[in-house]
């Protein structure tokens, strides 16, 4: 198989159960999963490795968004994002567990390697209005971003030329 051909398929799946999201956080307000298929040969043989992957350079178009986002949250009062928010808080063999805690929500994003897939779960704790009305919008470009950082890191640990 061609690693940049690799197309990544990503599949919605139901949430995990695993021991480090079912203590992730005391109440869950919305959650969603994603899988992709761990190609042959493909490096990332720890969940760190994939975690990597998925959050520590992502593509420009969601660099932009995440700068747009840090601009907006100034202006109605949510602390602002940075990279301490993908800061591993957890791990197991097969698991990682990253997040952050804010006034606003505090999220966690889980990266479970299992069954010869890679699954990236999020779940997250809604804790103000502000909160509220922030992942109301957050919900709607949530599914594409995760697929995308997911599908982006399947091909980059499949050998792939890493598009900028």
């Amino acid at each position: 198989m061609n690693a940049d051909r690799y197309a990544g398929k990503v599949s919605v799946v139901a949430l995990p159960s695993t021991p480090l999201l079912a203590r992730a956080l005391p109440n869950v307000d919305w959650s969603d999963a994603y899988a992709v298929a761990v190609p042959p040969g493909a490096q990332g043989r720890h969940p760190q490795e994939w975690a990597d992957a998925i959050f520590r350079s992502p593509p420009p178009w969601i660099r932009i968004l995440f700068a747009m986002r840090e601009v907006l949250v100034r202006a109605v009062g949510i602390e602002r994002g940075g990279t301490h928010v993908f800061e591993t808080l957890g791990w197991r063999s097969d698991e990682v567990l990253l997040g952050v805690d804010q006034a606003h929500l505090a999220f966690r994003a889980s990266v479970l390697l299992e069954d010869g897939r890679a699954v990236l779960s999020t779940v997250v704790n809604v804790r103000s209005r502000r909160g509220l009305l922030y992942t109301a919008l957050v919900r709607r470009v949530h599914p594409l971003v995760a697929r995308s950082l997911l599908a982006r890191a399947t091909r980059k640990l499949a050998g792939g030329r890493d598009v900028r």
